[in-house]
């Protein structure tokens, strides 16, 4: 900010009071929510790239400034903050006497309220400048978080900036001043030059300033402001973030003078914020004829990531009583699977012969049940006393894993949570099966029950089976590390092998000691052989089919039993499978 007096008074500013209102309540849901994830490392960040003095003045009395309102939430809830937690402040402001000013005030604030586990670093430089040295100075993991204020006057903050923030793998919550005044006037003064007019050398360099905001797409610039700012909001979007856009009016007119853009990769945050965004429209607007803050959510900024890899469906009804014979109710809220397997697929066969999808390529396009929540919302009081658990789920992937970019698939990740939580709190216990990995929200105990039980299908450890029949699914360490985990933080585990293959389609199956020395953690096994004429029929599969395999399958499951018995494990092998035991199907059952 220039130093002028004048830009630090606020009395007759409802815009600033407003957007530090809304700072200190989105930045209070970052401590909650990551407060409760015991996964995350006692290390956090926080980073404010135009920090300014620290404070303001509100009609003669000093009010917080970011900075400030950051140290003093802190403060307020360190009795139930978790214990060691360590926080790092960066600050970054351009102007030498704002910077003196910040400095003292903060400083003076931490001393005043004896503030121990908060280191504060302060950069006196353009933030453009300092970002190098901040990304160094974090340990750029999933396990640390980081929140990010930025609010520039105006287009100070280069694009290029902006996409080294993104692209940290820490996870990010960022509220960005997106000055769409600056903005439109800017590219106003560009179209002149585009008009052929001479430019004067300020005119000039505002050009050269709007062209560092958005980046290399110089077109852009001809475009009207909305198609600006939807472009500049690809910054967030393409590194799979999502974002919502409080849009803040002048005060005596009604045009936008900027947005508060919050992105963040969690949908289910960046829903808790916008309710936070319409909340704070109802206050300030009041009711209108059409509703309250359910209308004012509808009219909330809101663009999802583009890092999408699933697409949506309507369902009538989604809880149902299950079949199949560990099981119980189950639901099913994907339709399709990315990771492909090749052997007879259950699901696949079945939804192919439903006519839910084409072909192959169509089968690993999944989709979602878009209004699977509000299903829920009248089905578990309905079933409810029926319901022993519920295992999600016998058609597709709770925890598809995408290949290609080698993380969880978001959405489907993000549905599941929310289905699993949503049962938990009406008391409903879980079951999950994933060839995919585990999300550490998982290890929240204050959001999902004790009782519930995390499993993955693991029937070799052969890549070049793998390659053959699994093409697309989590690589196998990385399933057991993931469940083994979950068990290391004192959560129920188990694992599926099932179908499992003969030495014709694996060389190794022969062995699965192996496999059973690597997940001799689990609480339950689960052994199922392959079905050989189905696979002979399968899609006119050409691969060798061992007739004689019962006695392999026979001795197989011994290994499996006696494993169980001498590692106190339940075990369950499945019917049609030589030595099934009809008395131990219930094997999820309390």
């Amino acid at each position: 900010m220039r130093n002028n007096d004048n830009l630090w008074d606020i009395s007759n500013r409802p815009s600033t009071k407003t957007k530090l209102e809304i700072l200190e309540k989105v930045f209070n849901i970052w401590l909650t929510i990551w407060n409760k994830q015991d996964w995350a490392q006692n290390e956090w960040y926080i980073v404010d790239l135009f920090a300014g003095r620290g404070e303001y003045i509100d009609n003669g009395n000093k009010k917080d400034g970011s900075s400030i309102i950051f140290l003093r939430k802190i403060v307020n809830r360190r009795n139930s903050l978790r214990n060691n937690l360590k926080i790092k402040l960066f600050l970054v402001e351009k102007d030498k006497t704002n910077f003196k000013h910040l400095r003292e005030s903060l400083n003076k604030f931490k001393e005043d309220n004896c503030i121990e586990n908060i280191e504060i670093c302060f950069f006196n430089i353009d933030c453009n400048d300092a970002i190098a040295d901040i990304v160094k100075s974090i340990n750029n993991t999933n396990k640390h978080p980081l929140f990010i204020f930025i609010d520039p006057t105006g287009l100070q903050i280069k694009k290029t900036t902006m996409q080294e923030i993104v692209k940290l793998q820490n996870p990010k919550d960022i509220l960005f001043n997106y000055i769409l005044e600056g903005v439109t006037r800017t590219s106003g003064i560009a179209r002149k030059k585009d008009r052929g007019e001479e430019l004067n050398k300020k005119e000039s360099k505002t050009v050269e300033t709007l062209k560092e905001f958005i980046g290399d797409d110089v077109d852009i610039i001809k475009a009207n402001r909305k198609k600006l700012l939807e472009d500049y909001v690809e910054v967030f979007t393409a590194q799979g973030l999502n974002v919502v856009g409080y849009d803040v009016k002048y005060p005596d007119r009604n045009d936008i003078l900027y947005y508060l853009l919050f992105a963040v990769k969690n949908k289910r945050v960046a829903d808790i914020v916008k309710d936070v965004y319409a909340k704070q429209k109802e206050k300030e607007l009041g009711l209108t004829l059409f509703g309250g803050k359910e209308f004012y959510i509808n009219s909330i900024l809101t663009i999802d990531s583009k890092n999408t890899a699933v697409s949506t469906i309507n369902r009538k009804s989604l809880l149902y009583k299950t079949k199949v014979e560990y099981g119980d109710w189950t639901i099913n809220h994907i339709t399709g699977c990315m990771h492909g397997c090749k052997f007879p697929c259950y699901a696949m066969i079945m939804a192919k012969k439903f006519g839910w999808f084409k072909n192959y390529e169509d089968w690993r396009k999944p989709k979602i049940v878009s209004n699977a929540l509000e299903l829920l919302e009248k089905e578990i009081p309905k079933y409810k006393s029926q319901i022993d658990f519920v295992h999600l789920c016998f058609m597709s992937d709770p925890f598809m894993y995408d290949f290609e970019n080698k993380e969880l698939v978001p959405e489907i990740k993000e549905l599941t949570l929310q289905i699993i939580e949503k049962l938990n709190k009406e008391g409903i216990r879980v079951t999950t099966l994933t060839k995919g990995i585990y999300p550490e929200e998982i290890l929240d105990k204050q959001r999902f029950l004790q009782g519930n039980e995390y499993g993955i299908t693991l029937v070799s450890l052969n890549d070049d089976f793998k390659k053959e029949y699994e093409p697309f699914s989590a690589n196998y360490k990385e399933r057991i590390n993931s469940l083994k985990r979950l068990s290391q933080a004192g959560l129920n585990t188990w694992v599926s092998m099932e179908p499992y293959p003969t030495p014709a389609l694996d060389e190794t199956a022969n062995n699965i000691e192996n496999i059973l020395e690597k997940i001799g953690f689990v609480n339950k096994i689960i052994f199922g052989k392959l079905n050989y004429n189905k696979l002979a029929n399968y899609e006119n599969n050409a691969n060798p089919v061992w007739k004689n395999s019962d006695d392999f399958y026979k001795e197989i499951a011994a290994k499996v039993i006696e494993f169980c018995r001498k590692n106190n494990i339940k075990y369950h092998i499945k019917a049609g499978t030589p030595l099934s035991n009809y008395g131990t199907k219930n094997i999820f059952q309390k």
